[in-house]
């Protein structure tokens, strides 16, 4: 499968759920979902790449409904058989976010978030 279908079938399913796909057009952002494969960091624009086995693939969904929302989900996916160094980065990756979503409460200050 490509990152372009992905994005097909991420559009197509906003849709169907009368949602508009929020990084469509946004600062000119040609698709509907963000797909960042291996080293890209974040924001990758869909293309004809094939998702190959080994692959570490992030996606990044976000909708706005009617009701005036923004709902927005990321997660990212091991392909196949990743090596040790990419699931362990991944896990490391999973806990950080935990740890900080911990310490999320009223009165928390952004900049405290990764200093515990």
């Amino acid at each position: 499968v490509t990152t372009d279908e992905i994005d097909r079938i991420v559009h197509e399913a906003s849709i169907e759920r009368d949602c508009y796909p929020s990084p469509l057009n946004y600062y000119n952002f040609p698709k509907s979902v963000c797909t960042s494969v291996n080293e890209v960091i974040c924001h990758g624009i869909p293309d004809y790449r094939e998702i190959q086995d080994g692959d570490i693939v992030n996606l990044d969904i976000t909708t706005f409904n009617r009701g005036g929302y923004h709902g927005d989900l990321n997660e990212t996916f091991c392909v196949g058989n990743v090596d040790e160094e990419g699931k362990k980065l991944v896990k490391t990756a999973f806990e950080c976010l935990q740890t900080a979503l911990a310490m999320v409460k009223p009165g928390t200050l952004y900049r405290d978030l990764g200093t515990k």
